[in-house]
This record gives structure tokens, sequence and C-alpha cells, in this order.
């Protein structure tokens, strides 16, 4: 079956997506929004996109997200993407202050000049908060800060935490030499211990508040520009192993810089651009 799109493409520091607007009329069932996922992010044939988000009604929020990735998956969280949902509802309500309900809970957003900042919330180290994602031994109050990966490059120091996603982050000397590609796919082939893939995140540590980041997506199967639960994740492992300084961390992902700070319970704040790069239409197969 055929049908008719009006569509927005956003991106935020580079890692972009297709925002579907569904506030009033018809919801797309699912198993569609899967296949047209699949379809609409191909980067040759179709729009091309990182992601496509369905907005829906719900109830005490501005509007409810769903992403779906290239590999017709739902994701549970997406920073990037929530400040372009963000930039859409603001100037569609006319408001600076917007409530989004994603499936990792509602998120708080405040527009910020250009930018928006996001309450991303506690970021989770104890394994209870990563067994979903994570088949590893052990009790679930263990934390996750030291976490031995084994890889052809070598043993990996990494850290898995949830920042709305599961983030492995590793530090690394130089993040500019690191084959993201071929260690995310390395990585994620090893099914019994992440069966739903897990992020990957290369951290080189350039200032006493600052750190570089290279990231590796589950669902996308490979680097992103930017990834904004990526950047929480790293940045916050960064604040809690004392490789910066406390406070504000500038996260420089390829794609731009975003803003981290944790607050005395390990809550989240997330601050980045958004903006919409142009509106469209098109006819997609259901």
């Amino acid at each position: 079956m055929r049908v008719k799109l009006d569509f927005s493409k956003f991106q935020g520091c580079g890692n972009d997506f297709i925002i579907v607007d569904e506030l009033k009329g018809r919801k797309t069932p699912d198993t569609a929004r899967s296949k047209l996922a699949k379809s609409l992010t191909d980067r040759h044939f179709k729009v091309g996109a990182d992601g496509v988000i369905f907005l829906e009604r719900a109830r005490d929020v501005d509007g409810s997200m769903r992403l779906f990735e290239p590999a017709g998956n739902e994701a549970v969280m997406c920073g990037n993407g929530i400040r372009c949902v963000a930039s859409y509802l603001a100037d569609k309500l006319g408001k600076s202050k917007l409530d989004i309900l994603t499936r990792d809970g509602v998120k708080h957003i405040v527009r910020v000049g250009d930018e928006f900042r996001v309450d991303m919330g506690i970021v989770r180290t104890e394994r209870k908060d990563l067994k979903a994602y994570v088949m590893d031994k052990g009790r679930d109050t263990d934390s996750m800060l030291r976490f031995p990966l084994s890889a052809h490059a070598g043993k990996l120091n990494a850290s898995i935490v949830n920042s709305g996603e599961p983030h492995i982050v590793i530090r690394v000397r130089n993040v500019a030499a690191i084959d993201v590609r071929a260690l995310g796919e390395e990585i994620n082939a090893d099914v019994k211990r992440f069966p739903h893939g897990v992020n990957l995140n290369f951290v080189e540590v350039a200032g006493p508040h600052e750190i570089r980041i290279r990231t590796y997506e589950r669902g996308v199967y490979d680097e992103t520009l930017a990834c904004g639960t990526g950047a929480t994740a790293s940045a916050a492992v960064a604040l809690m192993l004392k490789w910066v300084k406390p406070g504000t961390v500038k996260v420089r992902p390829p794609g731009g810089t975003i803003e981290v700070e944790l607050d005395m319970d390990g809550r989240a704040f997330m601050t980045g651009p958004a903006q919409c790069e142009f509106r469209g239409k098109l006819v997609a197969e259901i």
C-alpha cells in the first residue's frame, strides 16, 4: 500500500532524523513504521537519515516520540533526536519548556537560545540497570564502571552505563586512530553477551573539562557524527572516573559540541543544538 507523508528533516550535531508528525492525524502501525524506517533512511535512494521519529499524542506531555532506526528496530532513547523533536515542537507550539515522552520515561527540555537543555535523568551504573542488555554474571548492585572487554585489538578497559541507552565507554589516547566501525561490529557480534546490541564510545581526554568522542550506534550499525546518549554516557564516565575535573564537560563528537553536566545525585543534563534542514512530502510503500 502507498501512503503520502509530510515530513521534516532535522539534525543535531550532524545526527539526522526524519520527523513525521502524527499528533493529530492517523497513527502509522508499528510494523509499517519499521518498514518505513528501513526504506526512508537509505541515503542513496530515499531521504536518508540516522532514524525516523514518529510524533504521537500522549496525556500530560507535549508529545511522545517513537524512534525507528535503519535496521527497523525501535530505540529506547535518543539524545540528539529528542533535541530535534524539542526544536520542532518549540516552534510548532510556541513554547520554551517542553515535556516529551520516550520509552525511557518523560524528559524535560528547556530552550536556551538556539540550543536545548535536556534532563537526561540518572546515569545508571549498576548491573541491575543493564542486565536487559548485558548477559554477565554478578550481583545486581555491582558497578559496571570497570568492565573488561577483549577484542582483536587486545584487552579494553571499558565502562558500561545506561544513559537511556546501553553504552560502553572506552578511553583511548588518540580517538582519530580508532577503527570505530570494525570494533563496533566485533563487539556487537558477541550476541550471547549483548543480545540486543550495544553502543560503543571511544573517548580521548582533550583538556580538564573537554573530551573528544566517536560513537558506534547499535541499530544504525555504524559510526554516527554524534550521539546524545553517548555524549552523556561518556561525560558521566569521565567525571565519575576523574578523567576530567568536576563541572560542565564539553563533548566534541565529529559533528559538533554537546555540553554535559552532572548534579550531586548523578542526574545528567545535556545541552546542544538542533535545527530543521528542510521539509517535504513523499509517497512510500508500506
